[in-house]
This record gives structure tokens, C-alpha cells and sequence, in this order.
């Protein structure tokens, strides 16, 4: 009888997972449960489709029915897995549209569950139009209430806070941000925050930081104000969302007696595989090794996601492969700037008690005379001790995403900022200049250091 494969979860990391494994080994009985009516579809591109920049469609690689037919693995959409029995190698639960008791039996287990909003303590979060946005669902609910709604209040500017606010406000929507840390985006640094904070304000989005909300307001059960501590009087809202960050969703796990880590993620050790033989987790459920820090963190990016997956799934099919890490390299796109991160902020290095030196530069990112030149601001981060690069932030109006996957790659193979500055990168006219941005920024740290 062939060996059973579950997987809790039918997005990047599940997905992933299950496709590597009946890869590697076709023999595999692999069955995929997802509680939600969709799987395989882009999260990272549900504000564009909110912006009417692409459809519902175009974000949905595979349904259930097409991925079973491409991959010869079975998937039940609509199912909620409640309960992990690892004593009996089952997992129980229901069909959320029929109320059917569901049963699974596995020789190994995947747990990709993501992630689940985190609410505000502040009255009014549960008034029609106030909207949280982790998947697919939710997109469309906002679609559908977005028609009627004109002035659109987004309370957090994290990566979905301010992807949002420039694609519903190039549909003409009238958008204010509320963020409660002094800066936008606080994941990098405050100097380079102040450059998106200026765009936000040169295409009309309102934004105020170290702002603390009191009450989201409403009448009739509707939303349609946000009272904020600094404010006079309440800022009238047709539509609220709430980009107040995630948190791992691993109740399933949790309750199963799998370990959980400090991070309050799932716990996995380099093959992605539990405290419990047999039962894997991937995915922003799980947590990921940071190799500056040298410790488990929490890392929600599809990407890292996906390569967890990957791993998962060759070791679900009997391979012995190991997850390498990550350093938390991200990019987004607000209005005209391009905005790049790898690696450890200032904050975070001081955090870790790391003494690290800093510059930031500006610069063209290909040849000023050449038609097209974009401004750049590029800060390097390298600790002081071993001159290695640990930090990158890369934002402007030119190509940032090639400047970051250099840094990211240099990071990576832990190299010294002397080599940064010598590194060979290639130059011409349409593409970069003479002296790269990155070349300069590494000469600037090297001057303080």
C-alpha cells in the first residue's frame, strides 16, 4: 500500500510541498486539505487585484479540481482540519459547507496553516466594513464593499498597509493612514522611512504616525469613523482596514503537543520536521532561521515559504535535504518608489546587541546622461568588529530589486565591505554607472569605519 501524505494547507508552502514530494517519489498517496474554496493563488498580488490592476483570475494558478488533475494529488477545499491525533496518525475535522465529518489517515503530516490577523483591542473592530486581509476571502469581501466606499482609513502602514494605500488610491479612492510606531514601514530605518512618508504626501495619501487609535466608530452596525488619541472629532471612514500585523495560526499544532517555539511559530529543526517524528511544518506557521541572528525568527514571505515547502516535501518523499535560512529580503512598490530591505536594520542590530556601522547614499542608478536615470538612497549596515555586511535598504525611482539581490547574495556568503566595494558588477550606460550605488554606499561605510 503506498505511504499517505497530508497537507494542512493549500497555498506556497503546502502546495509546494506536496508537488515535491509525489515529484520525487510518484508512488506517494498525497491529499492536500484546505479550509478556504481557493488554493495556489498569489497573496502578494491581492492589493493590485483591489486596485484593479489585475483580476481574480490571474491571481489563482490552479483550482482544486485543475491541480488534482495536473499533479495526481487529491484536494479537499472547504475542510477545516480541527484535530491531529499523532498517537493514531489521523487528523479529523469538517467541511465548512456541510458540516461533514472529515477523516485523514497519514504516515506523515505537513502543517502549513499560515498565519491568522491580529485584532486590535479597540471598540468597533467588529462593525460591518472593517476589514482584516490574509487571503483570498477576504479580498473579495473587501471588493465587493469597496464600490460604495469613498474615503478608505487603513489603520497600520506595514507591507500590505501601504501597497494598499497606493493601489486604492489610484482608483480614486481618499485614503488616511494610521500607524502607531513614529515612521511608516517599520522595518527599516526611520532616515529612509522619511523618503516613503514624503511619496505617500506627494500623491495625496494622508498619513499620521505615532498615532494610537481610541474606537473605530460607526451607525447602524456600519462603520464609518476612526477616533485617534492626537485627533479632534472622528475621521469620517466608509471602509476600514486593519493592517495590524499576523501572528502564526498553529492551534492545530499546539494542541497536538508539537513544540512551539519562542518565537510563538511552530518549531522545526533544519529539515523542517516538528518535535513530533513525522509531522512537518513550513510556511509562516513555522519558523525560519535566521543566519545573521543565528536563531529561529518570524519570516512572512511567499518566498521563503515556498523553499520551506520544497524542503518539506523532499523529506516527506525519504530525501535527506536541509533548509539553508533566510534573511528576510523583501521589496514593494509605493506610488513611484521602488523600496528594498535585506538583512538587519539599524534597530535590529542594536537589538542583538551588534555594534555596526552605517552610510547612507544617493545616487543615479544607471548613467545620469542616459534618458530614464532614477534616484536611488542606499544605506549598508555592516558590524563593526568583522566589517561584514549585515543590513541593506535600497528605496528610489530606479532599479532598487537589482541593488538588494546583491546585497542579499553578498550577505549570504558573509562577505567584508572592502569586497563590497571591489565588487565586479556590470556597467553600462542603460543599466548602471561607472561606480555602482552600492560601490559608493560601501565606500562611504568604509570611510567611518
Amino acid at each position: 500500500m503506498a505511504e499517505k501524505i497530508v497537507v494542512i494547507g493549500g497555498n506556497a508552502a503546502g502546495l509546494t510541498a506536496a508537488s515535491r514530494a509525489k515529484r520525487v517519489d510518484p508512488r506517494l498517496d498525497v491529499t492536500v486539505v484546505e479550509k478556504s474554496p481557493h488554493i495556489s493563488y498569489s497573496t502578494c498580488g491581492i492589493p493590485y487585484y483591489l486596485g484593479k490592476v489585475v483580476t481574480e483570475d490571474a491571481l489563482v494558478s490552479y483550482t482544486p479540481e485543475s491541480f488534482e488533475k495536473e499533479r495526481g494529488i487529491k484536494v479537499h477545499s472547504h475542510t477545516q482540519i480541527a484535530e491531529v491525533s499523532p498517537s493514531r496518525k489521523r487528523v479529523t475535522g469538517k467541511r465548512v459547507d456541510t458540516g461533514e465529518r472529515v477523516e485523514f489517515p497519514y504516515d506523515r503530516l505537513l502543517i502549513a496553516t499560515g498565519v491568522r490577523p491580529r485584532i486590535p483591542d479597540i471598540p468597533g473592530t467588529d462593525l460591518a466594513n472593517v476589514f482584516t486581509l490574509t487571503n483570498l476571502q477576504d479580498a473579495i469581501r473587501i471588493n465587493a464593499a469597496l464600490g460604495s466606499a469613498r474615503k478608505v482609513v487603513i489603520i497600520g502602514a506595514g507591507y500590505v498597509g501601504l501597497e494598499l494605500a497606493e493601489c486604492l488610491q489610484s482608483t480614486g479612492k481618499e485614503v488616511r493612514i494610521f500607524e502607531r510606531e513614529p515612521q511608516v514601514l517599520p522595518s527599516i530605518d526611520r532616515d529612509m522611512a522619511q523618503i516613503i512618508e514624503y511619496e505617500l504626501d506627494r500623491f495625496g495619501v494622508k498619513v499620521s504616525v505615532s498615532a494610537r487609535v481610541l474606537a473605530l466608530v460607526g451607525h447602524e452596525g456600519r462603520v464609518n469613523g476612526v477616533k485617534a488619541a492626537a485627533g479632534l472629532g472622528i475621521e469620517p471612514a466608509d471602509l476600514v482596514l486593519l493592517d495590524t500585523g499576523v501572528e502564526p495560526n498553529i492551534a492545530v499544532a499546539r494542541d497536538a503537543g508539537i513544540t512551539i517555539g519562542l518565537t510563538g511559530a511552530i518549531s522545526v529543526d533544519s529539515c523542517m520536521e516538528t518535535s513530533l517524528p513525522g509531522i512537518y511544518a513550513a510556511g509562516n506557521c513555522a519558523e525560519t532561521f535566521c543566519t545573521i541572528r543565528r536563531r529561529p525568527v518570524l519570516n512572512y514571505v511567499g518566498t521563503t515559504a515556498a523553499k520551506q515547502g520544497r524542503v518539506a516535501g523532499e523529506n516527506m518523499a525519504a530525501r535527506r535535504v536541509k533548509f539553508a535560512g533566510a534573511i528576510g529580503t523583501s521589496v514593494l512598490k509605493v506610488f513611484g518608489l521602488a523600496v528594498a530591505r535585506t538583512g538587519l536594520s539599524s534597530q535590529e542590530a542594536a537589538a542583538e546587541s551588534m555594534p555596526v556601522v552605517s552610510a547612507r547614499i544617493e545616487a543615479l542608478d544607471r548613467a545620469g546622461y542616459y534618458p530614464g536615470a532614477g534616484k536611488l538612497w542606499v544605506k549598508l549596515i555592516v558590524e563593526r568588529e568583522s566589517r561584514k555586511l549585515v543590513g541593506a535598504q535600497v528605496i528610489g525611482y530606479g532599479d532598487a530589486s537589482k541593488r538588494i539581490d546583491v546585497a542579499a547574495a553578498a550577505i549570504t556568503s558573509g562577505m567584508r565591505v572592502e569586497d563590497m566595494a571591489q565588487l565586479d558588477l556590470a556597467y553600462s550606460p542603460p543599466y548602471g554607472s561607472l561606480w555602482d550605488p552600492l560601490h559608493v554606499a560601501a565606500q562611504a561605510v568604509l570611510r567611518k569605519l
